[in-house]
């Protein structure tokens, strides 16, 4: 009988949309096989502390972090493993938690979907589940993202990126700005996060000063769009 392929279930995270993660971890944990798969379930808290244990996804969901353990991947090719962070009279040591033979990130947002960790994993020389550092890069950044495709000539709507420091010291001018760049409703958007946390739809001058104040909340970079009647 052959073995089961070892995951390391990856979710949580630093970004905005940490609690959007959890949800989706417990769909793929619901559906790996366990006749196929040994998974081990890592979680990375709001701070970015990576945690191990018995029912990390559960612990998180209800906050009771207690009786978890700290983790990490080590950029080393030859070692594709976990390991759990203990301290000891000398300090901290590493001791080996599970080899792993792929790694599945079920993170959204900022050090998720950015590319960030998927050049751990490259470092690490570890297989892993989405797509590469520069997909993962270019697909997150609505900002770049609209400028490939444009590049590349394919439609986009008219969009602008502007700063959070320009949004916090200068909003009457990026309102101005807004405002020349399409007709209302307007979106607006954090340029780095991947759903729909920190957006707004505006409709008028009111409600688009509160969308650059929440979304500037999330990303330094943010997005204001046109909108459009799609349907």
């Amino acid at each position: 009988m052959s073995r089961k392929l070892r995951i390391g279930l990856i979710f949580g995270g630093r970004s905005g949309e940490h609690e959007i993660s959890l949800r989706s971890a417990r769909s793929v944990l619901a559906a790996l096989d366990p006749e196929k798969y040994e998974v081990t379930q890592i979680g990375i808290t709001h701070e970015g502390v990576w945690l191990v244990g018995e029912n990390v996804l559960e612990a998180m969901v209800q906050a009771n972090e207690q009786g978890l353990t700290p983790a990490a991947i080590l950029p080393v090719p030859t070692r594709n493993e976990l390991y759990e962070i203990r301290p000891s009279q000398l300090g901290d040591v590493f001791a080996l938690n599970t080899p792993l033979d792929v790694v599945f990130p079920i993170l959204h947002g900022t050090f998720g979907e950015d590319g960030t960790i998927q050049g751990l994993f490259e470092m690490a020389d570890l297989a892993y589940v989405g797509a590469n550092v520069v997909g993962s890069s270019v697909g997150m950044d609505k900002g770049i993202f609209k400028d490939v495709m444009k590049s590349n000539h394919v439609p986009v709507l008219e969009y602008w990126i502007v700063l959070r420091k320009v949004i916090e010291t200068q909003i009457e001018a990026v309102i101005a700005e807004a405002e020349q760049l399409a007709p209302y409703p307007l979106f607006v958007k954090p340029a780095n996060l991947g759903s729909s946390v920190g957006v707004s739809k505006c409709r008028n001058r009111s409600e688009l000063y509160e969308g650059l104040l929440d979304a500037a909340r999330y990303d330094r970079r943010v997005l204001v769009e046109r909108g459009i009647n799609a349907r």
